[in-house]
C-alpha cells in the first residue's frame, strides 16, 4: 500500500489540499489580530512578493525538472542540476535589480523601503527553495517531496500567526516569513548537494537548453498571472490600504475548487492525448464533456452558495468589520465559472501548447487597459467585473480552438442537460434560502441552519442520479 502511495498522485493531492486549507485559514486568524490597515498592507506585500518570481521567469526552469527527468541516467542529473543553476541565477537577479530600485518600488507600492528589502530577499529564495521537493516528486518520491514542502509551509504559517499574536507588529511577520524561506533555501542546498540535485558546476550548453525549453512556459505563466491578478495589481495602488483589504478579502479563494479543476485536468489531458493519437476524436469529446460535468456538479452550487450567503460568510470568516467585503464576494463568486471550462486541455494534449502563449500575448494588454480604466472611472466593483469578464476571453477562444483541432460540434462538447439540472436545483435552493432569511434575527444563525440544508439537499437529490449517469 505504501509503495502505491509513493508512486501515485495522492500524497501530492492530500498535502496540497492540507497546505492550501491552512493558508486559507491564516488570514481568517490574522484579521482578528491585525487592524484593517495592517491587513491591507499584508495583502499588498504578498501580492507583489508573488509577482516577482513570475516577472523574473523563475518558474519555468524549476518546473521543467519533470521534463528533464525523463532523460537517460547520467545525462538526466546534469539537466536537473542545470535547472537549479538557472533558477537560482534568475531568482538572484531579483536582488541585483531590485535592491537599487527599492526606493522606487516602495513609493509605487506604498510599502516602506525596509519591507521592500524583506520582500526582495524572500522572492529571491522562494523558487530555489522548492527545488528539492520538485526533484523528489519528479523522481517518483512523492511522499518525500510533498511532505517536505508542506512541512515548511505549515511551520511558516504557524510562526506568522504566533508572531502576529505576540508582537502585534506586521514588520515581524515579514521578517519571520523571509527567515523561514531563507532557512528552507539553506536546507534545500544541503540536501540537494547530498542527493546530487544541485551542483555548482556551470554547464553552459545544458543551461541554454533548459532556458530554451522553459522560456515559453515562463512567459505564459507571467502573462497568465497578470491576467489573473490585474485587478489586484491596479487597485493596490489606487485604493486606500484599508479599502484594499476589504476588496482582497472579498475575493475569497477556495482551494478545494481550484484543486478540483487541476485534478480533473490531470486526468483529462492524458486521455485526450491518447485518443488524439489514435484518431478517436469523437470518443475524446465524451471525456471532455464529462470533465465539464464533473466540475459543474460542485462548482455551480458553490457559486450559488457564495452569492446567497456572502454576508454571513464574510462575518463568519473575517468579523463584521469587514462587512463591506460581502459585495465583492458576491461578484467574485461568478469567477468560479472559469474553473468549469478546460479551455487549454486540448491544446496541451495535442501538442499545440504554443497557442496558450499567443492567446495570453493578446489578452494581457487588453486586460490591463480595460481593468485600469474600469478602476479609474467606475471603481473597485467595476474593476472586478471587468477582470472577470476579460478572463473569459482565453476560455472562449480556447474552446473554439479545441473544436477546430478535434473537429467537434459545440453541442457535443457541453453537457447542457446536466448543467441545466445542476443550475435549476441550485437556484431553487438559493431562492428558498432567501425566503427563509426574514425568519432569522441573526445572519449567522440563518447560515448555520440553511447552508447545511442547502448542501445536503443538493447532494442528496443529485448525487445518486449523477453517479448513475456516470456509470451508464
Amino acid at each position: 500500500m505504501l509503495s502505491k502511495l509513493k508512486q501515485g498522485h495522492w500524497p501530492l493531492f492530500l498535502m496540497s489540499t492540507f497546505s492550501s486549507v491552512a493558508s486559507l485559514f491564516m488570514p481568517i486568524i490574522l484579521v482578528r489580530i491585525l487592524t484593517p490597515e495592517n491587513m491591507g498592507l499584508y495583502k499588498i506585500y504578498f501580492l507583489y512578493l508573488s509577482i516577482l518570481p513570475f516577472l523574473f521567469l523563475t518558474g519555468g526552469p524549476s518546473n521543467s525538472v519533470y521534463y528533464w527527468v525523463g532523460r537517460p541516467e547520467g545525462e538526466r542529473e546534469r539537466y536537473i542540476q542545470s535547472c537549479w543553476t538557472l533558477t537560482t541565477l534568475l531568482s538572484f537577479m531579483i536582488l541585483v535589480i531590485g535592491l537599487p530600485l527599492s526606493g522606487f518600488i516602495a513609493e509605487y507600492t506604498s510599502i516602506t523601503r525596509e519591507y521592500v528589502i524583506y520582500m526582495l530577499v524572500a522572492a529571491a529564495v522562494w523558487v530555489p527553495s522548492s527545488h528539492f521537493g520538485e526533484c523528489s516528486v519528479a523522481y517518483g518520491k512523492t511522499i518525500v517531496g510533498s511532505v517536505f514542502g508542506t512541512s515548511f509551509a505549515l511551520v511558516r504559517i504557524a510562526l506568522i500567526i504566533s508572531t502576529a499574536y505576540i508582537f502585534d507588529d506586521i514588520k515581524y511577520i515579514f521578517i519571520v516569513h523571509t527567515s523561514v524561506f531563507s532557512l528552507q533555501f539553506l536546507v534545500v542546498l544541503f540536501l540537494g548537494l547530498k542527493k546530487k540535485y544541485i551542483s555548482f558546476d556551470f554547464d553552459y550548453p545544458k543551461i541554454k537548453e533548459v532556458f530554451t525549453y522553459a522560456l515559453p512556459i515562463s512567459v505564459s505563466g507571467l502573462l497568465g498571472f497578470f491576467v489573473d491578478k490585474v485587478d489586484m495589481i491596479i487597485l493596490s495602488s489606487q485604493l486606500p490600504i484599508d479599502e484594499f483589504a476589504f476588496y482582497s478579502m472579498g475575493c475569497l479563494v477556495i482551494p478545494p475548487l481550484y484543486i478540483l479543476d487541476t485534478t480533473v485536468q490531470k486526468v483529462l489531458i492524458p486521455k485526450l492525448s491518447k485518443l488524439y493519437i489514435e484518431n478517436k476524436k469523437q470518443a475524446a469529446v465524451e471525456f471532455y464533456k464529462n470533465a465539464i460535468s464533473d466540475l459543474g456538479f460542485l462548482i455551480i452550487p458553490a457559486i450559488c452558495g457564495l452569492f446567497v450567503y456572502s454576508d454571513a460568510i464574510v462575518e463568519l470568516l473575517y468579523t463584521d468589520q469587514y462587512a463591506s467585503s460581502a459585495v465583492f464576494l458576491k461578484m467574485f463568486a461568478f469567477s468560479y465559472l472559469l474553473n468549469m471550462l478546460p479551455h487549454d486541455a486540448v491544446p496541451r494534449a495535442t501538442g499545440h501548447s504554443s497557442w496558450i502563449l499567443k492567446i495570453y500575448l493578446v489578452t494581457t494588454p487588453i486586460s490591463l487597459f480595460v481593468v485600469f480604466f474600469s478602476a479609474k472611472y467606475i471603481g473597485a466593483q467595476g474593476a472586478l467585473i471587468s477582470a472577470i469578464c476579460i478572463k473569459f476571453l482565453p476560455k472562449i477562444f480556447g474552446i473554439i480552438y479545441s473544436k477546430q483541432i478535434m473537429n467537434w460540434n459545440f453541442k457535443d462538447m457541453f453537457p447542457f442537460k446536466k448543467i441545466f439540472i445542476y443550475s435549476s436545483v441550485s437556484l431553487v435552493l438559493s431562492a428558498l434560502s432567501y425566503i427563509a432569511r426574514p425568519y432569522f434575527s441573526e445572519s449567522l444563525n440563518w447560515f448555520y441552519l440553511c447552508a447545511p440544508i442547502f448542501a445536503v439537499t443538493y447532494l442528496g437529490s443529485l448525487y445518486i442520479p449523477y453517479k448513475r449517469a456516470k456509470n451508464a
